[in-house]
């Protein structure tokens, strides 16, 4: 699947991380671009910290299983299950500030897929590293997916079914 234009991807409301309506999800954006990568714009709240204003490792995991994948998606054309994820904790993440999460393009390993990542700040320091292994789902599999995503205004077509 070839992306020509960059665009927010599609979310799944009952999704605690892409879900904009879930009630205590975390409501992330992603974002495709043009070259395979997918970033999020993330500005964790308060809430979302686990000692003396830090982002909980928790919060940080779960945005990187799910940004990992969206490469995969783009390449394959499929959804994913994740098989394993491996976060490192460069350095202590302070809530309140703005930082990007950034995944690139995966990697095919026969059985599933590999990819990797990594969350900095806006003056390029790295915070978190990730890697994962994805599983990709059949195309009658994806189908059931993609017919729960949520499109707004705007997001790339990606996945859309012929259903409207």
């Amino acid at each position: 699947m070839e992306i020509n234009q960059p665009g927010y991807l599609p979310t799944y409301d009952e999704c605690y991380v892409c879900g904009q309506h879930h009630p205590r999800g975390l409501r992330a954006r992603f974002f495709a671009n043009t070259d395979g990568t997918v970033q999020l714009e993330f500005k964790p709240e308060p809430t979302q910290t686990g000692y003396a204003g830090l982002v909980h490792g928790g919060v940080i995991s779960a945005l990187f299983d799910e940004l990992l994948g969206w490469p995969i998606v783009l390449q394959t054309g499929r959804m994913f299950l994740t098989g394993e994820l491996t976060v490192r904790f460069v350095k202590p993440t302070p809530a309140g500030r703005s930082y990007l999460a950034r995944a690139h393009s995966g990697t095919s390993r026969g059985r599933f897929w590999e990819n990797e990542g990594d969350l900095r700040d806006d003056s390029g320091e790295i915070y978190a590293k990730a890697q994962g292994k994805y599983f990709v789902l059949s195309d009658e599999q994806t189908a059931v997916v993609v017919e729960k995503l949520t499109y707004q205004p705007g997001d790339l077509a990606v996945l859309r079914s012929t259903k409207t």
